[in-house]
């Protein structure tokens, strides 16, 4: 029975083509324009030269902190010049800074050269990852602990933008699997295919693979031909492919398992795809799908949240470094939604039904 329903929901999918052409062209369309856009940044940062200011205003920050943090810098090509007195905005523009930091109590306020606004980010990311590993450690820093603690110490990018949204966004559009599947949802109570269902005395265990298993064949496909697309016409580099292609078949199926639970749960396809689409975009906002996370100052806890986050630095690290400490953690973020998700719709399935699961 499974295969004559999921063979059926394929060809459902199938008829409703013009959302599945939309499911590959448009990211493939996305990623030429941010590449293009974000290509002259990522440029310019290269070949940069990075100075920035600093102040301290309080005793929350020790001589030992900041001759750790200067050294750092230095090893990273950013170079830290001191200023005891004057506003933060004129001494960037006389002094032809890339940005000031002030250390207070207990945070600090970094200011941006607003014509260069790229290297005040780098700047603001370099201070945020070291502040708050150095708070992480109790303020116990030495130079060694400190370049060890640093979250990513070589702050130039080792990735460019083509390559950069050339796969972040493959990843983004992915978690939006659900469009794909309008076919089956729309059909299902067009159709009264459900109806169907409980005649057949089918369970809801199974009714929920006839829906997440045909969904993930085709967002799959539909995502490895998009990806396919950013390889042939923009040359973006995947780095290891079979282990790149894990890594994207599984965020799609967890994309769409849990695309299948909300439906489940809501039983609208209206309220579905709302929901779905403002999950997504709050984890790629977190997860580096705007704003490479090179260059993010969000929270770390606010990015390891987000499942979005490790897939795409394991994904992206892979293609320029070739291994990446972030493969495990995308594992276990995709395997425990699909479990999760799967065990949660099946369960909403069998309420609304009040039959067995």
């Amino acid at each position: 029975m499974n295969r004559y329903i999921i063979k059926n929901n394929i060809k459902l999918m199938c008829r409703s083509w013009v959302n599945i052409l939309l499911f590959v062209i448009m990211p493939v369309i996305l990623v030429v324009c941010l590449s293009s856009a974000f290509d002259s940044l990522m440029k310019k940062y290269d070949d940069a030269e990075i100075t920035a200011g600093y102040r301290v205003e309080g005793d929350g920050v020790t001589d030992e902190m900041i001759e750790a943090m200067c050294e750092v810098a230095e090893e990273n090509d950013i170079t830290l010049e001191e200023y005891t007195t004057g506003d933060p905005e004129e001494l960037i523009k006389k002094n032809e800074l890339s940005g000031f930091i002030i250390f207070e109590e207990d945070t600090y306020t970094v200011y941006e050269d607003k014509e260069a606004a790229e290297l005040g980010k780098v700047i603001e990311y370099f201070v945020n990852a070291f502040y708050e590993n150095v708070t992480a450690s109790a303020m116990g820093v030495d130079t060694d602990s400190a370049k060890l603690a640093v979250e990513h110490p070589d702050f130039k990018p080792a990735i460019d933008s083509k390559d950069y949204y050339g796969i972040v966004e493959i990843i983004y559009f992915g978690w939006c699997a659900i469009v794909a599947g309008a076919g089956i949802f729309m059909n299902e109570k067009k159709y009264k295919i459900r109806k169907r269902y409980q005649v057949a005395n089918l369970s809801s265990f199974n009714e929920y693979l006839g829906k997440f298993i045909p969904l993930a064949i085709v967002a799959s496909v539909g995502t490895v031909v998009a990806a396919i697309l950013t390889v042939v016409l923009l040359g973006v580099h995947w780095g290891n492919i079979p282990l790149s292609l894990l890594i994207v078949v599984l965020s799609v199926a967890a994309a769409s398992a849990f695309g299948v639970m909300i439906y489940n749960i809501t039983d609208n396809m209206i309220a579905t795809i709302i929901i779905c689409f403002t999950v997504v975009w709050i984890m790629g906002f977190f997860g580096g799908a705007f704003e490479t996370y090179l260059f993010s100052s969000h929270p770390m806890i606010l990015k390891n949240l987000s499942p979005i986050y490790h897939i795409n630095r394991a994904l992206t690290e892979l293609s320029c470094m070739g291994s990446s400490d972030f493969v495990n953690s995308s594992f276990i973020y995709t395997g425990g939604i699909i479990v999760v998700c799967s065990l949660l719709a099946v369960i909403a399935g069998k309420i609304r039904k009040g039959g067995r699961a």
